[in-house]
């Protein structure tokens, strides 16, 4: 029941943030929508923290790691405050927003450890208000910004103050957030290759969107920026799957319990949930796009639409079996699956600086290398789901 209620909170989150989607593809012209896309990548690449510690504190016994969050977060913060001179500009967004997100990210990498925390202690209620709040708070505020603001400066803003808002709803309750060390799984919470997986994830998913805003001009930039956004909802729908299943394959690590079957109705739901969206997007694209953005931006996404679906699609099914291995495996598996997406990234790469410089082209290129975290997800995922779930149980 947990999980069920975990899994509805994303997808309602989900929702809300692709509706927000909707009216930004409205609201901005294309190099507009690729400045807040890039800024989006950005937030999302740094995002790989509180992801991380999400995932540690679910594997603890208890305990928030409140301290060690608000440390790493101040840490990173102040590293992005001194690049944002240097960062803003490269990636083609004003140096203040990025000066204005370093500012936000201890209470971000705060909010992932406290969401965490709520997953294990059965606080699905907090869990999924605290995702409704940043995203619907997002929503309401962005309309009421744009008459002080120009239009991508107060989608910025939005999403900032959403994150705020969102960290008292999901506060840990004091009995619970007594100090441990002790963790589910029986040893050390992996914070380190938490971390390295969530960061090598975030910058398969939204890599390509700052690749673009290297290799295209800003026209075609914003084009496949939008493309590639709108394809996330094929991520994100199968990420509430991952999400909800992540403590629960723990907890049965931790009881000694066989796992496969978790992981056979996780890549089953995946393919329901993700492949709905997916499947709309490679037979419908002009409806897709133009729901979407409507008929400014449309004609520029419709032919990237197929192919940013697909390898989202490919990318969510393969994430959805690590996140498996994450939730079960020690420390060597948890850099095993680091090293997969860091294989996947690097195909990535070597496509995208290969080819002529051209959105369908570098849509290839992405699609490529999520293509390759398939073979990679089966390679780490076969030794792992064999050994633990039937030998350690025996022993």
């Amino acid at each position: 029941m947990q999980g069920l209620l975990s899994l509805l909170a994303v997808l309602g989150s989900s929702a809300l943030n692709y509706g927000y989607t909707l009216l930004l593809g409205r609201w901005l012209d294309l190099p507009g929508y690729g400045a807040f896309a890039a800024f989006t990548s950005l937030f999302m690449l740094t995002a790989a923290l509180p992801i991380a510690f999400q995932q540690a504190t679910s594997r603890r016994a208890r305990g928030a790691n409140t301290g060690t969050a608000l440390r790493t977060g101040a840490l990173v913060g102040a590293a992005l405050l001194l690049l944002s001179p240097l960062l803003g500009p490269r990636i083609g967004v004003p140096a203040v927003w990025v000066a204005a997100f370093a500012l936000t990210v201890p209470a971000m990498v705060l909010l992932g450890a406290w969401r965490g925390a709520a997953q294990r202690d059965g606080r699905s209620a907090a869990f999924g208000w605290s995702l409704m709040t940043e995203h619907g708070a997002k929503v309401a505020l962005t309309a009421p910004l744009l008459a002080t603001l120009p239009g991508p400066a107060a989608a910025v803003t939005a999403t900032l103050l959403g994150l705020l808002l969102a960290l008292p709803v999901v506060r840990p309750r004091p009995a619970l957030a007594a100090a441990s060390v002790t963790t589910v799984t029986g040893g050390r919470e992996g914070k380190a290759p938490l971390t390295f997986v969530a960061a090598a994830q975030s910058a398969l998913l939204y890599g390509d969107v700052l690749l673009a805003g290297v290799l295209l001009p800003p026209a075609d930039a914003g084009a496949y920026a939008a493309a590639a956004t709108l394809a996330r909802v094929v991520f994100f729908a199968g990420w509430a799957v991952q999400v909800a299943a992540f403590p629960v394959v723990a907890r049965r690590v931790a009881a000694g319990e066989r796992t496969g079957p978790l992981l056979g109705a996780a890549l089953a739901a995946t393919l329901v949930i993700a492949g709905l969206p997916a499947l709309l997007f490679a037979l419908a694209p002009a409806w897709s796009a133009q729901l979407a953005f409507g008929t400014g931006m449309s004609g520029a996404v419709i032919p990237l639409l197929s192919l940013t679906g697909l390898g989202t699609l490919a990318l969510t099914v393969a994430a959805t079996a690590l996140n498996h291995a994450l939730a079960s495996g020690g420390a060597a598996v948890l850099w095993r699956v680091g090293g997969a997406y860091v294989a996947a990234n690097l195909v990535t790469l070597a496509c995208a600086f290969l080819i002529s410089p051209e959105p369908s082209h570098l849509a290839l290129a992405a699609l490529a290398g999520k293509a390759t975290l398939i073979v990679m997800a089966t390679l780490v995922l076969l030794p792992t789901t064999r050994r633990f779930p039937h030998v350690l149980p025996r022993l």
